[in-house]
């Protein structure tokens, strides 16, 4: 006869004890492939972005395309989108539920207004320089500090990922271009390399569910 009881509860533990049970109930393995497929997919847009808008300075006597509008407005939400998911995962899987919140909807919110002040400016700069450029001042600073704040908030994390760690460093420093106003071209290079770091951190993520 055999002695397995069927109404003993199983010895193995359901989840995985080295892991928070908020992470590995929320998360899963192919979640987080998706949201680093689409961070890689954000760095490429935006490089594609650049490579864009270097042809227009170099062709200026060429019509304007539409291609850079259009990646605007798709880069600015799917941006938006991941940093709202790693502050989902940043949650759940190390407890950082304070400090983030204020700027990271700052950062949204002035991200899409930066989008729409690109079209102003394209559309009425030659009619008011003046004030469009000061305007154009005071968002990239803000932006700039938004950002910032946010870096310096993940940096609080203890023993992070070192894709986390790496991303947290490049966000910093892309505020700090941002806010000088006079390295934005820089800011947007760091900006292409920190999404490429947000992947990074997704796919750590991944790993770390499917072990």
């Amino acid at each position: 006869m055999s002695e397995v009881d069927p109404y003993r509860p199983p010895q193995a533990p359901l989840l995985d004890e080295r892991l928070p049970a908020s992470f590995v109930e929320h998360w899963r393995r192919d979640q987080l492939l998706v949201l680093g497929g689409l961070a890689l997919g954000f760095a490429f847009g935006l490089f594609a972005l650049l490579a864009l808008s270097l042809w227009q300075v170099l062709y200026p006597q060429l019509p304007p395309l539409v291609i850079p509008h259009l990646l605007r407005l798709l880069l600015v939400p799917l941006w938006a989108y991941l940093l709202l998911r790693l502050r989902a995962l940043l949650a759940t899987r190390f407890g950082l539920h304070d400090g983030l919140d204020r700027a990271l909807w700052l950062q949204v919110a002035l991200a899409f207004l930066a989008t729409g002040f690109a079209a102003l400016q394209e559309e009425y700069g030659a009619r008011l320089p003046a004030a469009l450029e000061l305007a154009s001042f005071a968002l990239f600073v803000v932006l700039g500090l938004s950002v910032l704040r946010f870096a310096l908030s993940l940096r609080r994390i203890r023993r992070p990922y070192p894709a986390l760690r790496l991303f947290a460093w490049l966000l910093l420093l892309v505020g700090v271009a941002c806010a000088s106003v006079l390295l934005l071209v820089p800011a947007l290079v760091l900006c292409l390399v920190a999404s490429v770091a947000l992947a990074w951190v997704f796919f750590a993520a991944a790993d770390e569910r499917a072990g």
